[in-house]
Order: C-alpha cells, then sequence, then structure tokens
C-alpha cells in the first residue's frame, strides 16, 4: 500500500506538526471527534486555512453557512451547490478514480460519506466547482463565477480539518480523512494551473500571474502537508471500505528501466559541482537524488504514476524546495527530471500540462553547459528546445 512508499521519508520541521482530523459540524460550532468517540462542544483549533498561502484564501463566509448534518445531500444544497455535485457524480468523480472499482467509491460511496463529513462535501463541491470553471466558460464571469465558489467551498473544506490527532479515528473517519485529502490534493494543482494560467476576466493580467516554478513550490508546499494527513491513516483506510484506493497498482505498461543510468549521470554532476565550488549541499542533493531514483524507478515498472509524483514533496529534503527558489542550476536539473512523473499525469484535467510548464521554464533558466542533463526530460516529454 502506500506507506511502502514512506520507508524512507525524509523528517524535517513539517514532521512535528500534528497531523489533521475531520470534524463535524453542529449547532453553529465546530466540534472535534476525541479519542473516546464522544462529541463535545469546543473552542476552534487553528485550521489549515490559516497556512494557506494569499491566492488560496477567499472572503469568510458567515456562520450561518454552518449547519447541521443533513439526511440527505439534496437536503443539504441549495440549487448552485446542486449542480456542483451533479456535476461531481457524472463528470468529476472521474478523474480521481485509478479504475473501474474505484469509480464506483469516489462516484457513490464517498458521496454517500460526505452526509456524515460537511468538510467532505465542501471538498467534492469546491473541485466541481473549479472543474467547471475550465470547462464552461461560456463568457468570461461564468469562469469566474465557478472559480470564486470553489474557493469558497475550499475553505469550508479546510475549516472543518482539525490540527489535532488522528490516533483513534474510527476506520470511517479515517475514509473520511483519506477521501478528502485525495481531493484536496486535485485542488491544489488544479488551482494552481488556474493562478498561472487564468480564467479570463478582468482580473486575469500577466502581472498577478505567478511565475511557474513559485507556484509549483506552493503547490509542493500544500501537497507535503495533505500527505502527511493521508499517512497518518492509510493503514487504517486499508481495512475499510475505501481499501481498493490505497493498493498499489502496477498494471500500468512497463518502460526500459533507465533510472540507474539516469541517477549516475546525475551523481556524477553533483560530485563535480562539489569539487568546483564548496558551498554546494551535495548531501541535500545526494538526499533528493535517492528519492528521484526510486520514482523513476516505480514509474518505469509500471506503478500508478500518480504515488510517486504525490509523496516526492514529503520524501525530498524542504532544503531542496529553497535551492530551487533560488533557481540553483542543479535543482531545476532535479526537478526537470521529476517533471517528467507529472508529464504522465498530463490526462488529468487537474494535472494538465504542469510537467511541460516546469520544464519550459527550467529550460529558460538555466545555461547552455546545463542542456545535456536536460535531454531525457525532453525527450521523454516531447518538449521542444528554446530557441536562442
Amino acid at each position: 500500500m502506500l506507506s511502502q512508499y514512506f520507508a524512507h521519508a525524509h523528517l524535517g520541521p513539517m514532521d512535528s506538526k500534528p497531523p489533521l482530523a475531520v470534524s463535524a459540524v453542529s449547532s453553529g460550532h465546530l466540534v472535534t471527534v476525541r479519542s473516546d468517540m464522544s462529541v463535545s462542544a469546543s473552542k476552534p483549533s487553528p485550521t489549515l486555512t490559516e497556512l494557506l498561502p494569499p491566492s488560496y484564501q477567499p472572503a469568510a463566509v458567515s456562520s450561518a453557512e454552518k449547519t447541521s448534518i443533513p439526511r440527505t445531500l439534496q437536503e443539504s444544497l441549495d440549487f448552485q451547490d446542486l449542480e456542483l455535485m451533479m456535476y461531481w457524480s457524472t463528470t468529476t468523480y472521474r478523474s480521481l478514480a485509478r479504475d473501474q472499482a474505484a469509480e464506483a467509491l469516489w462516484q457513490i460511496t464517498i458521496p454517500q460519506l460526505s452526509l456524515q463529513f460537511p468538510s467532505l462535501r465542501h471538498g467534492l463541491l469546491a473541485l466541481s466547482a473549479l472543474q467547471l470553471a475550465r470547462d464552461r466558460p461560456a463568457c468570461a464571469q461564468n469562469g469566474r463565477t465557478y472559480l470564486v465558489r470553489a474557493r469558497e467551498h475550499y475553505r469550508l473544506a479546510l475549516a472543518g480539518i482539525q490540527l489535532d490527532s488522528t490516533e483513534n479515528l474510527t476506520v470511517v473517519q479515517c475514509n473520511a480523512v483519506f477521501a478528502l485529502c485525495a481531493v484536496l490534493l486535485a485542488y491544489i494543482f488544479a488551482h494552481g494551473l488556474i493562478l498561472i494560467d487564468p480564467i479570463p476576466g478582468p482580473t486575469a493580467t500577466e502581472e498577478s500571474q505567478p511565475r511557474t516554478l513559485d507556484e509549483f513550490l506552493q503547490v509542493s508546499n500544500l501537497t507535503r502537508q495533505v500527505m502527511d494527513t493521508m499517512m497518518e491513516v492509510v493503514d487504517r483506510v486499508a481495512e475499510g471500505d475505501l481499501h481498493s484506493l490505497v493498493a498499489l497498482d502496477h498494471s500500468r505498461p512497463r518502460m526500459p528501466d533507465i533510472s540507474q543510468l539516469l541517477i549516475l549521470g546525475l551523481r556524477h554532476r553533483n560530485a563535480l559541482e562539489a569539487e568546483r565550488n564548496p558551498a554546494h549541499e551535495k548531501d541535500i542533493y545526494d538526499q533528493t537524488l535517492r528519492q528521484l531514483h526510486l520514482s523513476l524507478e516505480r514509474l518505469m515498472s509500471g506503478s500508478e504514476p500518480r504515488d510517486s509524483a504525490f509523496c516526492w514533496p514529503c520524501q525530498t529534503p524542504l532544503r531542496f524546495d529553497d535551492l530551487v527558489q533560488q533557481r540553483e542550476p542543479f535543482a531545476l536539473i532535479v526537478l526537470a527530471h521529476y517533471a517528467v512523473i507529472l508529464h504522465h499525469l498530463h490526462n488529468l484535467w487537474w494535472i494538465r500540462d504542469w510537467g511541460t510548464r516546469i520544464l519550459h521554464e527550467i529550460l529558460d533558466s538555466v545555461d547552455a553547459e546545463w542542456h545535456e542533463l536536460m535531454r531525457w526530460p525532453i525527450d521523454a516529454t516531447g518538449c521542444v528546445w528554446p530557441e536562442r
């Protein structure tokens, strides 16, 4: 199962933070399900909302949005939200499912589970609204309206996730945590694409668009937080109705395994850079290259690319993100190889061209002396070398 990917997970500052737990909403107050399984009103704990960058934070809404748990989805949804749930049930759910068995879980079981967990329901609605913003931009205003609704449901989904212990949650509660986190991962990547490639509208100006690498680092940080939570509950999810979502999938076609050859070339260059420059952070790159080797090896052996793509931020040193932020050439070269994994997910609407966007910006950032190490990522994705 997925937990096997974390045998060598990097332990850094993020690992010491408390994990997350899904909460219910009752009588206008957040209530947390504690280890004794009783439900008691409490002062709201800090939520993931406080950790979001400004671009992910919509305006707050009144407490009237918080209602008791409904008996049916129709009872809990207004007309606009019913549209979003219908779109989930006919379209959006497919992009979360890896196979036919998972499709039934995402189309039926998980929406039913959201009756008990409003935060999960808001997560489903948020992702549906975000896809509608892309799929139905009949006019600029229409797309922007869906985007506003997506961000609002996203905020409400995060508000229901408490920074609290998951140790004694039931299997059903763990299922809700895991499902919501999976939805949030898709939302994070999709929203990042919208920021770097905005939906047409009065606020979509070039000046307001972040650069691809900067936005990817935001996405990577949020992914790390969400994945930390998923790994807290994955073993218990394997015991319940959603067990097929956490089983390892090796059904994809195998490719010639050249991962060892690629990593040998990168390690050689890493050692060479360390000889040239005493400030070169060879140990950080060594750790990152070990994880890159594992990720590429899994990809080429036919494993599901999502597992490697999403686990990557949790398995690489936090310092590596800093080196990418500083546009250190070797860090960009390593990231270019990871981008190939993202490219294998380009058929997902919430991933699309993330991989090639990253590669294009890296190509524009590194000098010609690094181009030889970029040859495989370029060939593997079909990118075009920039004109000089």
